[in-house]
């Protein structure tokens, strides 16, 4: 008995994209800054992807959508 929640694994993966020695950060519209931070590209790796798949996933959902990217 463990007396808490069963656990299961999640993978996830996380991508720096570096250009010209800048690194690809974002925020989210509509979500405040002190709740959300300011983030890279990162998500779950869907069941039928290879990691590689994901992050590139990841980075194009997060450059393209409707999130304003900042480059620092």
């Amino acid at each position: 008995m463990s007396g808490g929640p069963e656990r299961r694994s999640v993978r996830k993966v996380v991508g720096y994209v570096v250009h010209d020695d800048q690194l690809l950060v974002f925020t989210h519209d509509g979500v405040p800054l002190d709740v959300a931070g300011v983030q890279v590209p990162a998500g779950t790796i869907e069941q039928s992807e290879t990691p590689a798949a994901a992050v590139v996933r990841e980075c194009l959902d997060d450059a393209s959508g409707s999130a304003d990217v900042v480059i620092r």
